[in-house]
């Protein structure tokens, strides 16, 4: 019986002996970094739905043409009135899991009231992505002619929804459009 004890004695000796240094690394950051390998040439982007926004975002990616990551999507407009625009953000994570960007970009766009179209964006991102990267992106701001939409602490959400905390909802607030609202169309405020 005595040498079922010492033989577990040792091998549980070995196994801390290696699990302490290792554990030990990666609370303080220390773990070798994965090689670097081909760049992706499609990248699937995950989303961070905002129930409040008049726009739904799906089949969303970053493609990789001669000049950086272009996005491409499907975009749906859940309102009665033209969307003009949309801004974004889009949060980078390595394969080391360690935060590499935030980026952000404004798409000018027409889509009609409850319209789908396909969304190519004009703007490429210069990223040196590789396999194991995630890409998670935040639609900001959605502008029609009457409102705006946006997302306070859109980075904060952005950030919480990386580290899986998903009791961090994102809200949207409503503001009426007064830069982009045509003169004969404005409306007056009156104080009482």
């Amino acid at each position: 019986m005595s040498k079922i004890v010492r033989n577990t004695a040792a091998v549980l000796w070995v196994i801390v002996a290696v699990l302490i240094p290792v554990f030990n690394a990666a609370g303080q950051g220390k773990l070798p970094r994965l090689p670097k390998s081909e760049n992706l040439k499609i990248a699937t982007v995950e989303v961070v739905q905002v129930l409040e926004h008049p726009v739904h975002l799906s089949e969303v990616v970053l493609a990789n043409t001669g000049k950086g990551y272009v996005l491409k999507c499907s975009i749906s407009n859940n309102l009665g009135t033209p969307i003009n625009g949309l801004d974004y953000m889009l949060l980078v994570i390595d394969a080391n899991n360690i935060k590499e960007a935030i980026l952000s970009a404004s798409e000018k766009l027409q889509l009609k009231g409850h319209d789908t179209k396909n969304l190519v964006s004009k703007t490429a991102f210069r990223l040196d992505m590789t396999q194991g990267y995630r890409l998670i992106l935040i639609p900001n701001r959605v502008f029609d002619g009457e409102s705006i939409w946006e997302v306070p602490k859109a980075g904060e959400v952005l950030e919480a929804f990386a580290s899986g905390d998903y009791s961090v909802i994102p809200r949207a607030t409503r503001v009426t459009n007064l830069v982009d609202t045509p003169i004969g169309n404005a409306r007056s405020f009156a104080r009482p």
